[in-house]
């Protein structure tokens, strides 16, 4: 593969990968690190890309496995507002809760309701909660999924499975201590 047809596919996943980015480490600086050493290490190993093979999902595990090699290096996660918008997109984590149907719905209810999110969220081990975002923020299929984890995709199909009940007992459990982590 040519340097300039590389170029291209890098650009036309950037969006995807620094959106994935910005969900695992929880700020914009990591978030620019992680994708700047991604994309180094993609066109380090360009050769070893099976073009067969979708490139968002090659590129996105190569940033689960930067990301990885990070938290291995005691790098320190941060927390990240569930209403804060993602850079790249208009819409942020308060957009995936249930809208309110009634007119005069509390805005400080749905802020408690997001912060208790993002809470349970954090609580979740980074096996689950990585799976959980590809699937339900990131909208990659379970096949996807399977290719950046480099797992089956009966793995991936039970991490989802997993990574949800934990990120619901987490929030009831917060939600029942009154917004409290124990």
């Amino acid at each position: 593969m040519d340097a300039e047809t590389f170029a291209g596919l890098i650009a036309q996943a950037g969006d995807k990968a620094y959106n994935f980015a910005y969900r695992l480490s929880g700020n914009e600086q990591d978030a620019r690190d992680l994708v700047q050493e991604s994309f180094a290490r993609a066109f380090e190993h360009a050769g070893a890309y099976d073009a067969s093979r979708p490139f968002d999902s090659w590129l996105l595990r190569i940033l689960h496995n930067v990301f990885l090699d990070g938290m291995r290096r005691h790098w320190h996660s941060r927390t990240v507002s569930l209403d804060a918008p993602s850079p790249v997109e208009d819409t942020g984590w308060a957009d995936l809760l249930p809208e309110d149907e009634t007119p005069a719905h509390d805005e400080l209810a749905r802020r408690e309701s997001l912060d208790l999110l993002q809470k349970a969220l954090d609580r979740v081990p980074l096996l689950f909660k990585a799976a959980v975002v590809l699937c339900d923020i990131e909208g990659l299929s379970y096949e996807e999924i399977a290719q950046v984890a480099d797992v089956p995709v009966g793995t991936v199909r039970s991490r989802i499975h997993q990574g949800r009940l934990l990120l619901r007992r987490e929030y009831e459990a917060l939600e029942r201590r009154g917004g409290v982590a124990s």
